[in-house]
């Protein structure tokens, strides 16, 4: 769920709702403030349950949402210094100290709440598979590429299968750990390795992202699609 508060240059807080869980929980801010530019100004951010963590997003006119503080208190690395973040259990704050004029705009607080140890916020990532160059299968390899953009949490794993087996001696896997973006969503990649001449003889190979129980989400090149095999 998520919160809105605008800023202006002579420090105004509004408030605003903005959901986005699959389950309705109470946020409330404090009421509207306003200050001199130079000064300082704390928005706060209450939820009525416990959030797993908790982001803050500004959003200046006529453009997209750009991630302030991840994890409560962890800075985007484009946040100027003079933003903070902190809280804790169901109370927390955005504290700019030294507003700017360019600190106008709306200020959106995320929270992120768990049940049953499952994310309540899921938005699963879109795959992509790119097949092995003819320059690396000319050399005797062949590698692909999963992508994996725009998920939610950090939790999805990825894995592959070529010609519907999943466990093989002779191709390597490697994946990479989810990385965090400027809209709090994630991407993730895993490369599949195997002998040209064994790619040669597949049909075709799948990545799979999965997330706790959510169904898997699938995406899968035939050999046969690439002119380059």
């Amino acid at each position: 769920m998520a919160v809105r508060n605008r800023v202006i240059a002579n420090i105004l807080v509004k408030k605003g709702l903005l959901t986005a869980c699959k389950r309705q929980f109470t946020v409330t801010q404090s009421a509207a403030v306003s200050s001199a530019v130079g000064q300082t100004v704390t928005i706060i951010c209450r939820t009525s349950q416990n959030p797993s963590y908790l982001h803050w997003y500004q959003q200046k006119d006529g453009q997209p949402l750009k991630l302030l503080i991840y994890y409560t208190n962890t800075l985007a690395s484009d946040t100027p210094g003079r933003f903070s973040g902190s809280g804790a259990k169901s109370d927390f704050s955005l504290t700019i100290s030294g507003v700017q004029v360019e600190d106008s705009a709306v200020y959106y607080c995320q929270s992120y709440h768990s049940i049953n140890s499952q994310d309540v916020f899921t938005q699963r990532p879109t795959l992509t598979v790119l097949p092995p160059s003819r320059e690396e299968l000319q050399q005797g390899k062949a590698t692909l590429m999963c992508l994996a953009n725009k998920g939610f949490p950090s939790g999805w794993s990825l894995s592959w299968e070529v010609d519907g087996s999943s466990n093989s001696s002779s191709w390597e896997e490697s994946r990479s750990p989810g990385v965090l973006q400027k809209d709090g969503l994630y991407s993730w990649s895993s490369t599949l390795r195997l002998p040209a001449d064994q790619w040669r003889k597949v049909g075709s190979v799948t990545c799979e992202a999965t997330q706790g129980s959510q169904t898997p989400l699938r995406e899968t090149l035939r050999r046969d699609q690439c002119p380059q095999a």
